[in-house]
């Protein structure tokens, strides 16, 4: 034990002297550890021996090579890297990287697509999964650039690119026949090719192809048994449960089972865990009585259209932040650096602060960045024509008698004379609010009237909660600023008139906001069904919507 212990020492002091080297890497420390252990000759002559020892050096000896190899593959993929990284890496494999240990022959199954199949034959072969749809997969290859098409017309072989579709599509099932071939030939003796028949599945057509049936009865259907495994299990007891509870005897003998398997913490057997089940954690509102309500201009709308949408996304239900929406944000920094900024400067911030998307190079990122050229471009174009800024990304706060509104605005402009008389002869400061938009979608001119991020903004200005601005100025009107309109050269704009008393002391604006307030305040939130539904990030969590009523059902 002593000597043994003695070695062990003085391959560990050899290798920190190796690792403390100036030129030390993995393959020389790993080199300086090998050296100093003088293992090399006693297994060498054990493996030339034969036997069970030798059988043991064998595999030792082969460990050894592999990790040399590993050592050698990871120095040249990091030649920086210490060796302690090295350690760290081999350490973290799940599965060996590599190895020269000599393997007999098994019984094995080959998983393959027909492609990787074609040229070689087995006694058995399952062709598995031929659904409509699937097999054959009829959409047409290369629809985005359309390179064959481009082909088909330079070659003169087509002379009417509206005539391609047909023809691709006779050229794909075509391809897919082929590759069904490739699969169902490879057997030398038995072939089994099965689909599956349900409410979401049906069997493509080519299995008409490997055994037709003229039957009314098909004999080639069978009803596959539940899973052999806890989770099919699981489900079974508890469909069978549900079942005997609709009929008004629940099935103690499916009670016991799950009991069992909740004890034995098999997952989905508790009834506490079922979804739907559980009693609301709570019923109490959002605020409480009298507190006032945090509310966002731009959440507004959202909070009005669907109060459950609103809800989720305040709790986090909102999906990850897009490359469009990192673009956007992006837009709104440069304009927000040059208020007033000519073309050649807002593209040379542009240029200066594209790494900051840390978009991959590829043909996605070249088209994002010509959309991002042309946003800045038109973005250029208002600016040029737009009035004097007065203040960008203006923060306020507005305390109304239910809402606390807080946000910031984009531009304040100073507002151009209109010679209508309510330019401000009594002195008042007239402005105009503009919100910057990238978003693709703008809202037509009567929905820009009743804007309610707009309405805010504008209530926040005649109110005198923006900062900045000189006193008693008032709002003449209001704008969004959509830069991103491929169709048109110029920014779209859509405007919103001043706001207005409705003889109350109070605007469409305020009562809006009051009344939307009223609503994230609720101690319940109802789903309404409305136009943005299919877009919806939390759909999903939606009783109003398929993919979310089973969540609860």
């Amino acid at each position: 034990m002593r000597r043994q212990v003695e070695r062990l020492a003085r391959v560990l002091a050899t290798g920190r002297t190796a690792a403390l080297a100036a030129t030390a890497d993995p393959q020389t420390v790993l080199w300086a550890l090998w050296d100093a252990a003088a293992l090399a000759e006693p297994w060498r002559r054990a493996s030339l021996a034969g036997g069970t020892a030798g059988a043991r050096a064998d595999r030792d000896l082969d460990a050894v090579l592999a990790l040399f190899r590993a050592a050698e593959t990871f120095v040249d993929r990091m030649p920086q890297a210490p060796a302690g990284a090295f350690v760290d890496w081999v350490l973290g494999q799940d599965l060996p990287a590599d190895t020269i240990a000599a393997r007999a022959d098994r019984d094995a199954v080959a998983v393959l697509t027909p492609a990787g199949a074609a040229g070689r034959e087995w006694d058995i072969v399952v062709v598995a999964g031929v659904q409509e749809g699937v097999w054959p997969d009829l959409r047409l290859r290369d629809s985005l650039l359309g390179a064959q098409t481009l082909v088909e017309l330079l070659a003169g072989r087509e002379p009417d690119a509206g005539q391609l579709g047909a023809g691709a599509r006779a050229a794909v099932l075509s391809d897919e026949l082929r590759s069904f071939h490739v699969a169902v030939s490879r057997a030398r003796e038995r072939v089994l090719v099965t689909a599956v028949a349900d409410t979401d599945s049906q069997p493509s057509p080519f299995l008409e192809l490997v055994d037709p049936c003229d039957d009314d009865v098909d004999p080639r259907k069978v009803t596959t048994p539940s899973p052999l495994d806890l989770r099919g299990l699981v489900a079974q007891v508890r469909s069978r449960l549900e079942s005997s509870v609709l009929r008004g005897r629940p099935d103690a003998a499916a009670v016991a089972m799950l009991a069992r398997l909740a004890r034995a913490g098999v997952e989905g057997a508790d009834p506490g865990a079922w979804h739907g089940l559980a009693e609301p954690s709570s019923d109490a509102p959002l605020w409480p009585e009298g507190e006032k309500v945090t509310v966002s201009p731009s959440k507004i709308e959202t909070a009005a259209t669907c109060a459950l949408r609103w809800a989720l996304e305040a709790a986090g239900g909102t999906a990850a932040e897009s490359s469009g929406q990192s673009l956007g944000t992006l837009v709104h920094a440069i304009a927000q650096t040059y208020p007033t900024g000519t073309h050649d400067e807002l593209l040379a911030e542009l240029d200066r602060r594209w790494p900051e998307l840390g978009l991959p190079d590829g043909w996605p990122t070249t088209v994002q960045r010509r959309r991002a050229e042309s946003m800045v471009r038109r973005l250029a174009q208002y600016v040029r024509s737009a009035g004097e800024p007065l203040l960008v990304e203006a923060p306020f706060t507005l305390e109304l008698d239910r809402a606390v509104v807080r946000g910031s605005i984009d531009r304040i402009e100073r507002a151009r004379p209109t010679g209508d008389g309510a330019d401000g002869d009594d002195g008042t400061e007239r402005v105009t609010v503009s919100d910057l938009k990238t978003g693709r979608t703008a809202p037509t001119a009567a929905q820009a009237l009743e804007n309610p991020q707009l309405g805010a903004y504008q209530l926040a200005v005649d109110a005198g909660a923006v900062e900045g601005l000189p006193p008693g100025a008032r709002s003449a009107g209001a704008q969004l600023v959509f830069v991103s309109d491929v169709n048109r050269s110029a920014a779209a704009l859509r405007t919103q008139a001043p706001l207005e008393d409705d003889g109350d002391g109070t605007s469409w604006a305020r009562r809006r906001i009051e009344e939307v307030a009223g609503h994230m305040s609720a101690a319940t939130f109802a789903a309404s069904e409305n136009e943005m539904c299919s877009r919806c990030p939390v759909r999903r969590s939606c009783p109003a919507r398929d993919e979310g009523a089973q969540v609860v059902e």
